[in-house]
């Protein structure tokens, strides 16, 4: 009974908003999870992977994003057995629309083809972005 009325008790609390109105302009934050390995075993080299930023990153997304090294793991669909390799993390804070979006699928069809991937991993969420720029 005692945990009942707890319960009810905060029922009745104040809930915060799920959404906080958004200050600065309502964007997406979408990243890009690209997987170092290589078919034969060795590694997209540093090189490598410096002209496809050089040809492909900055084409697509001239106005700025965000690279950081990091390491995946995930399993082969094929064979079933767990997969560790490096990876890049590429993250663009871009406005919502097809412009992105067929911006966004470009890179990944790019690296998969360049690369030999079987796959690139997006995530996107929403963004509230504000720009604090020199007085």
């Amino acid at each position: 009974m005692r945990i009942h009325l707890i319960f009810a008790a905060l029922l009745l609390l104040p809930v915060p908003a799920l959404a906080q109105e958004c200050a600065g302009q309502a964007w997406t934050e979408s990243t890009l999870y690209l997987g170092r390995g290589l078919k034969d075993g060795g590694e997209v080299t540093d090189a490598q992977l410096q002209a496809f930023v050089d040809d492909t990153l900055v084409g697509q997304f001239p106005d700025g994003f965000t690279l950081f090294d990091a390491r995946g793991h995930w399993r082969d669909g094929a064979t079933g057995k767990p997969v560790d390799e490096r990876s890049v993390a590429f993250v663009v804070v871009h406005p919502p629309g097809p412009a992105a979006e067929d911006a966004l699928r470009r890179v990944a069809d790019a690296y998969i083809a360049r690369f030999e991937q079987s796959a690139v991993l997006r995530s996107s969420q929403p963004a509230c972005v504000t720009f604090y720029e020199k007085k």
